[in-house]
């Protein structure tokens, strides 16, 4: 009797389970119908204004011409030309020197200003809003600003260092300085966006732990690279990726204050393609070189994730 119940059960079991399958899939069905009305206008925009652009961006590597005069087919010579070009290399020589300098600068800089920001130092909600104000400048706007303080006729900056303190300072004639002075005004005008970022992940470290730290003796620099270090590790991924992907896309910057001078010192990828594009030189060629930089921006980004996943296993 126990047997025949027992078999029983079990055939009732699976029943259900089959009809519990069959169910799945009209339940997604319904549940997409729902949504669809809600993600299909998002869906429209996102393709025309991303996926039909970025579709048209790789049929031009393929064509040759103008898009006045017409385009002819052309197709990998525009993948060859862009190997070949060594002022792009150059390009890339270079946005790589501003990337070294802009993305260790920026991640300690944000790093340390977001730590001082989640304290709760009398004050801090001025400290907080005066550190984030020149993130809402445009960076046309930031750097036209850095042009007039370092202006060699009347840029107070540029008096303090040569007046004041008896040293010239060749900010926009020297290749180095330019470049320097490039990534320092970048950390100037994205500062208070990534230590706000900072400051939210210090924020969310639950204090139970950190009470736990002390107790055991963690104090100071022990209990910052022990315990708050390792549990914002997500945001420290997510604001290294940002960094890079904006150092390796600068170029309002150098189109306001360098024009890729002096000489060809901070001539970045962007600003070569921009040249290419709409200073006389072929759209197609500047499409082929978008689409270059774009696989060298995905290959660092997925080499950095894959980094910095590992060293979050390896504390694990």
């Amino acid at each position: 009797m126990a047997a025949r119940l027992s078999s029983v059960a079990r055939r009732a079991s699976r029943a259900g389970r089959r009809t519990s399958r069959a169910r799945r899939p009209r339940h997604a069905l319904l549940e997409l119908a729902q949504a669809l009305p809600f993600l299909l206008p998002k869906a429209v925009v996102f393709g025309l204004f991303v996926l039909v652009p970025f579709g048209y961006t790789i049929l031009l590597t393929f064509q040759e011409g103008s898009l006045l005069g017409g385009l002819t087919f052309a197709g990998m010579e525009n993948y060859r030309s862009v190997v070949s070009d060594g002022l792009f290399r150059q390009t890339l020589v270079n946005t790589a020197v501003f990337m070294l300098i802009c993305v260790p600068l920026t991640l300690v800089v944000t790093l340390l200003v977001g730590m001082l920001l989640s304290s709760s130092l009398p004050g801090m909600s001025a400290y907080r809003t005066l550190i984030y104000l020149p993130s809402l400048l445009s960076i046309v706007a930031t750097g036209l600003i850095w042009k007039i303080m370092v202006d060699s006729e009347y840029g107070p900056v540029h008096a303090l260092f040569s007046r004041g303190l008896g040293i010239e300072v060749p900010w926009l004639t020297d290749g180095t300085t330019a470049m320097v002075f490039l990534a320092l005004i970048t950390l100037w005008s994205t500062c208070g966006f990534y230590s706000i970022i900072f400051m939210a992940g210090f924020n969310n470290i639950p204090p139970d732990v950190l009470e736990a730290a002390r107790i055991d003796g963690a104090s100071g620099w022990r209990l910052f690279t022990t315990i708050k270090l390792p549990l914002i590790r997500p945001v420290l991924q997510l604001v290294l990726i940002l960094v890079t992907i904006n150092s390796i896309q600068v170029f309002d910057l150098v189109y306001v204050l360098t024009n890729g001078g002096p000489g060809t010192a901070t001539y970045t990828a962007m600003w070569y393609i921009y040249q290419s594009a709409f200073n006389g030189g072929s759209m197609s060629y500047a499409a082929t070189m978008s689409i270059v930089l774009l696989l060298v921006t995905a290959v660092i980004s997925v080499v950095f994730i894959g980094r910095t996943r590992s060293d979050g296993a390896d504390h694990e």
